[in-house]
Order: structure tokens, then sequence, then C-alpha cells
């Protein structure tokens, strides 16, 4: 008798630990998207609302990635008070935005949704859902396991036979290649878990400098035909949120496909359900937005300062036509200095000019390295080696011409720095407790005429005449910018 409880006792510690494993083996071999490695972090950006408090969030936004650079939570926030979260994804098409939606309401009860239209037609031909299938896993993998995604993953394989439900379950089926590519944010999973963008996803380069508007070009009768499936789950989500007391809005952002025939097919479903559209591609519609191009690109994947644009007419929006009260929340004071830095990383990798880059570099979020090429001295003015002193560098170039200069800031390790004549000048260390590693390399004319700054075996430097600058944003993880200041001349930028 005991010795048949001790061999149950003993296969249930086998089950549990067994378990155990499939599940650790399974969370750690799914791909993982956050800012170091992705433009649409999902996995942060779904953890981080997992982490919300239950009905914190009075707007929520679906849609693709031209929704996700779009919609800023923060920026809303900061200027309207108003609470929103971004759970949109790369080509998120109306299935999947119905199954989030659906997923959301088992924790929050929104005032508005707003679900970008752009995948309700088709945009991928061979698929039942309209998008593929690495994206719908990236979508749908950080989703919890609960009725909402066991009937998400049914459906979706019911419909699309290439896919099966059991590889949802155990994702070491598919993924189980991932062994050889594993990184430490796999295993130190802490940081897939935030995203302070609450879903945001920030773009900085500039845009194009011009965009045509939608203006109607008369044809009442055109009608763009929806995707059959998408058609199916848009109902889905109309019925969905009108249970629910939801206000659903509808929105076509500028660059997405537009025409007669687009338009007046979500005039008149909008009509006909009784719901709100807004067709931003509109000309009085985008004039309203305001942004003014290149820097303020509003089109397609907007930029940070479109989205920043886009983001405060839609809170407009929200706060007048739609009456959603401002609410001051810990959860969104407390990230309005991370969007901050977000928005100063953007703004880096746009100046040209020596002295006010060294003066924005100036930040404990940062490492900093440098290397000389060629000459870095003839063309230092007072103010500009007042800069470089003000990051705590020691080292005086004057008359150091064509020598050999490296150095590292960094606000774990201090400063670093090495300068010789006619040998290389070198720096290796670590930083984030030695997990990321560099070798930071400077030839000076008769030692090479080279420079090198390589993070984790990736190089990152420019390699041209001047002070070639790497930035590393500690937090991200990931380089920023990279950035030559010819210093033999006036001190361009050449990026």
């Amino acid at each position: 008798m005991r010795r048949h409880v001790l061999d149950g006792v003993r296969g249930l510690l086998f089950l549990l630990v067994l378990a155990a494993s499939l599940y650790f083996i399974n969370e750690m071999l799914m791909p993982k998207y956050i800012l170091k490695n992705s433009t649409w972090p999902t996995t942060s950006s779904y953890n981080q609302f997992y982490q919300m408090e239950n009905d914190s969030i009075d707007v929520l936004f679906f849609g693709s990635s031209v929704a996700v650079n779009s919609f800023s939570p923060q920026e809303i926030y900061n200027e309207y008070g108003i609470r929103s979260y971004n759970l949109g994804s790369e080509q998120q098409s109306i299935f999947l935005s119905y199954f989030w939606l659906k997923e959301a309401l088992r924790f929050q009860s929104p005032q508005v949704v707003v679900l970008d239209t752009r995948y309700l037609f088709e945009i991928h031909g061979d698929s039942p859902v309209n998008t593929t299938e690495g994206l719908t896993r990236k979508c749908l993998d950080p989703m919890r396991w609960s009725e909402v995604k066991r009937e998400a993953v049914s459906d979706l394989c019911a419909m699309d036979e290439t896919q099966s439900e059991i590889s949802y379950y155990l994702k070491n089926i598919r993924y189980h290649a991932r062994w050889a590519e594993l990184e430490e944010y796999d295993i130190l999973r802490h940081e897939t878990r935030y995203s302070g963008l609450k879903g945001y996803a920030p773009i900085a380069s500039y845009g194009g400098d011009s965009y045509a508007p939608y203006e109607f070009a008369g044809d009442t009768e055109a009608r763009q035909q929806p995707h059959e499936v998408m058609q199916v789950y848009l109902d889905k989500t109309v019925e969905l949120c009108r249970d629910a007391g939801i206000t659903l809005v509808l929105v076509s952002l500028p660059g997405n496909p537009m025409n007669d025939a687009y338009n007046n097919t979500l005039k008149e479903y909008a009509q006909d359900k009784g719901i709100d559209y807004c067709n931003m591609c509109e000309t009085e519609i985008y004039a309203s937005i305001g942004a003014v191009l290149p820097r303020e690109n509003a089109i397609g994947h907007a930029n940070l300062w479109g989205a920043i644009k886009t983001s405060r007419y839609v809170g407009g929006l929200l706060a007048d036509r739609y009456q959603v009260a401002a609410v001051w929340d810990e959860q969104y004071e407390a990230t309005k200095e991370y969007y901050d830095h977000i928005v100063k990383n953007c703004e880096l990798t746009h100046i040209t000019d020596m002295g006010e880059y060294l003066r924005v570099i100036s930040d404990d979020g940062y490492t900093v390295f440098i290397a000389a090429r060629d000459d870095a001295t003839q063309g230092l003015s007072d103010e500009i080696k007042e800069g470089l002193k003000s990051l705590g560098l020691q080292t005086d170039l004057s008359g150091k011409y064509r020598w050999s200069y490296a150095a590292v800031i960094s606000p774990e390790n201090g400063v670093s720095e090495s300068l010789t004549e006619t040998k290389p000048a070198s720096l290796n260390g670590s930083i984030r407790n030695q997990y990321t590693l560099y070798t930071v390399t400077s030839c000076g004319w008769t030692a090479g005429n080279t420079s090198s700054i390589n993070i984790d075996g990736g190089e990152y430097c420019r390699n041209t005449r001047g002070l070639n600058f790497v930035i590393y944003d500690n937090s991200l993880m990931k380089v920023i910018d990279r950035v030559t200041f010819d210093t033999w001349g006036e001190c361009g930028a050449a990026r």
C-alpha cells in the first residue's frame, strides 16, 4: 500500500517536472519581439497590456503596423489625459483584431474602440485570414491561453489547413530550430515584459516631400469588395462592441489604399451598422491633422513626429466628439519620462551640429563610444572642447594631429580613454553587467588610418575621417545612433 502511494507520488512529480520543462522550453523557443530587435515589438507590447490594472483603459486601438506607428497612447494621455492602449500589430488582419478585442474585454471595459480598416480588403490572397503565418503567430503567440485563444486557434486552423492547432500549444514543434539563435532576452525574459510606450512603435526617419490626399471623384456607384472572411469578423467586431456598449470607430489612415470605391464601401458599411467612419485620407481631415512633410510624416508608417500630430488629432476627437474624460493615472504618469527618452532618441538621429549633439548625449541612459580616424583635432573649437569635457573626457586633443584616440563613456564603468601618437589606441570591456561586450580601436594616420567600434560582434563605426560616435541605449539594449563629425574641418556631421 505504502509503495503504491510512493509510486503515485513519484509519477505525479515526474508529470509536474515534465510539464514545467515543456512550458519553459516552449516559452524560451518562442520568438521575442522587443524594441531591441523589431520595429513592431509585439511581445513587450502585449505583455505590458496584461500588466495594466483592470478597467483602467478607456480607448483601445487595433489594426496593422500603420496603426501601431500612428497612435501613441502616451502622447494622447500627455495632451488630453485620456487613457488608451495600442493593441495593433504588423499586418494584423480584422480576424486577429477581433480576437485581440475579445481578449482585451476580459480585462478592460473601454468606452471607444478604434479599428484600422487597411486589412478589411484583400492583401494576402493566398491566406484565408489575409496575413502570413509568421505574422499571425507574432500576434497570437503572446496572447494568454484562455477560451478566447483556443477559439482563435481553432477558427484559424479550420480555415487554413497548412497550420496545426498542436503547434500553437506546443510551440517547440514550430520553433525547434531556434536553439541555435537564442539570445539573452529569450532566457532572461524580464526585458520582454515592459513596453513603456503602451503598444506604440516609434519610427525616427523622415518621410517623403509630398502627399496627395483623397478627393471624391464623383463615382457614387464604385465599390471595393472586402475580403470575405474579414467581412465576417468585422461583423462580429461590430456585434461584440454593440453588446458591450462600446463605441466603434473605423479609420482609414493616410497612405492606406483610397479611392471612391474604398471610401463608398466603408461609408456605406458604417451607415448601415450605425457606427462612425473617419477617413483620414480625405483632404479636409488630413489638413486638420496638420502634419508638415517631410519631418512630420503621418503617411503609411508614420514617424514619431507624424504620430504626434495624428495622436493629438484623434485625442481631440475622443475628448470632444466621444466625451472620453481625462483621468489621472499613475500607470501613464510613470511612463512620461520613458516616452521623453524615446522622443530624444529619435531627435538625436537628425542632429548635425556637434555642440548640440554633445549636449544631448550627456545622458546616463547612454553609453558613448568614440573612435578617431585620420585627424580629429584641427577643427576642434573651444566650444567643442568644452562639450567633450562635459561628457567627462579628460584628454586634451589640442595639437594631437593625426594621433589615435578612443574613448568609452558609461554610467556603469565611468570614462575610459586611450591616446597614442603612432600606435593604435584600443579599449576593450563590457557594459550591462558583462552581458554586452565591446572593442573600440582608433588608428591615426601613421597607425593605419582606420577606426572600429565593435559591440557584441557587430561593427557600428562609420569609419570616416574625424571623431566617430556610436550611441548605445542601455535600457533598449541596442545602438540608436552612429555618426562621424569631421573634426579636421568645420565639425560637420557625416551620417
